[in-house]
């Protein structure tokens, strides 16, 4: 007993205390980096590692937009004028490539309004079957595009920004709905070929029209990232 006294007695505390502090603090700071930084740098790491994979779905994403925005019909003469020459960012040379082109400039919020318009004036001057041909030209336009953008979506999902992910699954899920809206058009069609009654009107063009804003607002976004460069030529 009187040996451990002793050693309690000139037992230097003033350095214990001091060593319990300092590991303390060494604890803190290797689990803020632990936690923190690590993770941080390591996430870095891999999304540096995978900017080629990024960039090229990407790339294949605005590609399925612009073959689908080049069959537009309701693109008027005097929207041609400028043409989008788009290429992944000249600042990375390595990966730098050419994407696609847009033969208007849908970067422009008046493209949106004017086509938005154009839907409604063409249609308005055809005939109820001739307005039904139409939208189902659009539709089986829409069903092909919904079935890419889904397969990419189920392939590409982690490398495509939250946002972005969330408008192109609401623009599939408005084209499966105007699908099955369009069925309504067809409930009249043996009253119609026995001649009891003629077409008066056709379910979709709103729905259409809402469509072609989803998918210019989309195209406009992934244009706007900042590893695509788009370049603007005049006609």
């Amino acid at each position: 007993m009187e040996t451990i006294k002793t050693f309690f007695i000139n037992f230097e505390w003033d350095s214990f205390w001091m060593n319990v502090l300092v590991s303390f603090i060494f604890l803190i700071i290797g689990t803020i980096i632990s936690v923190k930084l690590i993770p941080y740098f390591t996430l870095k790491l891999i999304h540096k590692k995978r900017r080629k994979f990024i960039f090229n779905k990407v790339s294949f994403l605005i590609q399925e937009f612009c073959d689908f925005l080049e069959g537009n019909p309701f693109v008027k003469p005097e929207l041609k004028n400028e043409s989008l020459v788009i290429y992944t960012s000249k600042k990375d040379l390595k990966n730098h490539q050419f994407i696609g082109l847009i033969r208007y400039n849908v970067l422009e919020e008046i493209t949106l309004l004017e086509i938005n318009l154009e839907i409604f004036q063409s249609f308005n001057i055809l005939s109820p079957e001739d307005k039904l041909k139409k939208i189902e030209i659009e539709n089986n336009k829409l069903i092909l595009l919904r079935n890419k953008l889904e397969t990419l979506l189920d392939l590409y999902a982690l490398d495509i920004s939250e946002s972005i992910l969330l408008e192109i699954s609401d623009l599939c899920i408005k084209i499966r709905v105007f699908e099955r809206k369009l069925k309504y058009n067809h409930t009249v069609d043996n009253l119609i070929e026995k001649g009891i009654m003629n077409r008066t009107a056709v379910f979709g063009v709103k729905e259409l029209s809402e469509i072609y804003k989803l998918i210019l607002t989309i195209t406009k976004k992934l244009l706007e990232l900042d590893f695509i460069d788009v370049e603007i030529e005049n006609k």
